[in-house]
C-alpha cells in the first residue's frame, strides 16, 4: 500500500453530525462462544486455562480441552432463527441511531462472507453473511451501521501448548499460526491479515462506524504504527469517495484528536466539549450469550443513558444472542422498557447538547474503565441537563418528598451560552413530558421552583422541558 497519511493529518476528520447528535445505539456479541453459554464471550480462552470456571465446566460437559476445542462448537452455532430484519425492527422501535455487530471478536470467527479466512460464518456455522444482511437491514430502516473489530489481540489470546488445535497449523486459521514460532511478537504476515481483514469489511460493507478494541493499542502494533495508519487512512479516504460521513472509535489508543473516544462499561465523570461514547452491555455478567446471565434493571440503563447524554457522551447497548441468533427474552423486556421511556422521553436525548454544566446534586459519580456505575444511587436532589435550540431539558431521578423540583443552576450563560448576566431567565413555558396535566413554577434569585402534578410517581426517570428562548 502506499504511504499512509500522519496522525496530525488524519486527526482533522471531523466527527460527523449524525454521531454528535445520537444518544443510542445497539450492538451484539454474536459467535460460537454463544454455544457453551458459560462464564462470558471470553470462553474460547478460558477453557484453556486450568485454573478457570470455564475449564472445569468445558471438562465436565464436553470433555478435555485437548480433545474437544473451540472449532467444535460451529457446526453447533448454526443460526437457524437469525432474523436480521426482526433485529433491526426492535433497534427502529428503540430509536436507536446505530446498530452494529462484532464484525470478528478475540476468537478469530468472522462473521462476514470473507474471502480471505475460511473461518466465516458464510461458509461455517448459520453459512450465511451474517454482518452483510444485518447491515442491509438496518440501512433500510435508515439506521448507521457500526461494525466491530477486536481481532487485533487474536495472537495472544489463546492459550498455547501442544496438547492442543490451538497450535495445530490445520487450525491456524483460526486460532493463529503459531506452531512454527515461541515468539510472543507475530510475524509481519499477522498484522497484514490484521490489516487485510479490517479492510475487507470495510470495501464490502462500508460501515458509518468503526469500533476498535483495545489490541491494537498494545506494544506489538504500536512498534508497527504504519498498518494502524494504513486502516484509518484508507477508511476516511474511502468514505470521501463512497459520499458517506464516517468515523471510528477506540479507546485511547490513537493519537489525541483522531476518532471518537469509547469507555467501555463506564462513564465520563465530568462534561466533555467533545462528543464520545460508552459501550456496555445490558448483561453484568457478560457480553455474549450465557444461561445464567444478570440483565440490568431498565432504571440503570435509562439513568445511565441520561447522565452519559447530558456529558456529551452517547450509549451503544450490547446484547448476546443465543446460538440458534434469537434475542434472549429477558433482555428483550429490558429493550422494550426502554423503548417505551424513550417514546415519551427522547426529545430530551436525541440530538441535543449538554449545558455548560451537565447537572447538579448530592451524588458523586465516579467510573473507571470496566467500572459500571450502576450501584450509584441518584436522589430526588440529583438533576442533569440538555438542551436543543430554545428548548432546555431537566432529567430528574425520584420525585422530591414534597413534589417540587428546585433547579438551583442559574439559567444563564451556565445554561444557553447566550447570556452573560446574572440574573435568572425565567422560562416562558414548563412542561412535564408524557403529561397533559398543568405544571406551575416559580423563579427567584435562588432556584427555578417546579412543582410536578400529583399524579407524577417518576418510577423511571423523567423529562421536563423549558422554553429558553432568549428574553428582551
Amino acid at each position: 500500500m502506499d504511504e499512509p497519511a500522519s496522525w496530525s493529518v488524519l486527526e482533522r476528520h471531523r466527527t460527523p453530525d449524525w454521531l454528535r447528535d445520537a444518544c443510542l445505539g445497539l450492538y451484539v456479541h454474536w459467535g460460537p462462544y454463544a454455544v457453551p453459554a458459560f462464564d462470558s464471550e471470553w470462553y474460547p480462552r478460558n477453557m484453556y486455562r486450568p485454573d478457570t470456571d470455564a475449564y472445569d465446566y468445558h471438562v465436565k460437559h464436553y470433555g478435555d480441552p485437548a480433545d474437544v476445542g473451540y472449532h467444535e462448537f460451529i457446526d453447533d452455532f448454526h443460526g437457524n432463527a437469525f432474523d436480521p430484519e426482526a433485529w433491526a425492527d426492535r433497534c427502529a422501535e428503540l430509536g436507536a441511531d446505530v446498530v452494529g455487530i462484532t464484525a470478528i471478536h478475540h476468537d478469530g470467527f468472522a462473521l462476514w462472507d470473507s474471502a480471505l479466512t475460511e473461518w466465516n460464518a458464510a461458509e461455517m456455522g448459520p453459512e450465511r453473511d451474517v454482518l452483510g444482511e444485518l447491515a442491509t437491514a438496518v440501512r433500510d430502516r435508515d439506521m448507521r451501521f457500526m461494525a466491530a473489530f477486536h481481532h487485533a489481540w487474536r495472537w495472544w489470546y489463546y492459550p498455547r501448548d501442544p496438547s492442543f488445535h490451538t497450535t495445530d497449523p490445520a487450525y491456524a486459521g483460526l486460532y493463529g499460526d503459531r506452531a512454527s514460532t515461541t515468539d510472543e511478537t507475530p510475524p509481519e504476515s499477522y498484522f497484514e491479515q490484521w490489516r487485510d481483514l479490517t479492510i475487507e469489511v470495510m470495501d464490502t460493507y462500508r460501515p458509518d462506524l468503526c469500533w476498535f478494541d483495545f489490541g491494537w493499542g498494545n506494544q506489538a502494533f504500536a512498534e508497527r504504527d504504519r498498518y494502524r495508519r494504513e486502516v484509518v487512512d484508507h477508511y476516511f479516504t474511502a468514505a470521501a469517495d463512497w459520499e458517506i460521513d464516517v468515523d471510528i472509535a477506540h479507546k485511547r489508543n490513537l493519537p489525541v484528536g483522531v476518532g471518537i473516544l469509547d469507555y467501555e462499561r463506564s462513564r465520563r465523570e465530568e462534561l466533555s466539549t467533545s462528543p464520545w461514547l460508552t459501550d456496555t452491555s445490558i448483561d453484568r455478567a457478560s457480553w455474549g450469550y450465557i444461561t445464567d446471565a444478570d440483565y440490568k434493571d431498565p432504571r440503570t440503563l435509562i439513568e445511565g443513558l441520561i447522565d452519559r447524554t447530558s456529558k456529551y457522551g452517547a450509549t451503544i447497548l450490547n446484547v448476546g444472542p443465543k446460538p440458534d441468533g434469537t434475542i434472549p427474552v429477558e433482555a428483550d423486556r429490558c429493550l422494550e422498557s426502554v423503548a417505551s421511556w424513550l417514546a415519551v422521553n427522547g426529545p430530551g436525548l436525541r440530538g441535543v447538547r449538554p449545558w455548560w454544566t451537565f447537572g447538579e446534586g448530592p451524588t458523586d459519580v465516579t467510573s473507571g474503565e470496566f467500572e459500571e456505575a450502576s450501584a450509584i444511587e441518584f436522589t430526588s436532589a440529583d438533576h442533569r441537563f440538555t438542551r436543543n435550540d430554545d428548548a432546555g431539558y431537566v432529567f430528574i431521578f425520584h420525585r422530591p418528598p414534597d413534589g417540587v423540583v428546585e433547579v438551583t443552576t442559574s439559567l444563564t450563560r451556565r445554561v444557553t451560552g447566550r447570556r452573560r448576566g446574572g440574573d435568572p431567565i425565567e422560562p416562558a413555558a414548563v412542561e412535564l413530558l408524557g403529561s397533559t396535566a398543568a405544571v406551575t413554577w416559580e423563579c427567584d434569585e435562588h432556584a427555578l421552583r417546579i412543582e410536578l402534578p400529583p399524579e407524577v410517581d417518576v418510577a423511571l426517570p423523567c423529562c421536563i422541558r423549558l422554553d429558553v428562548a432568549e428574553q428582551e
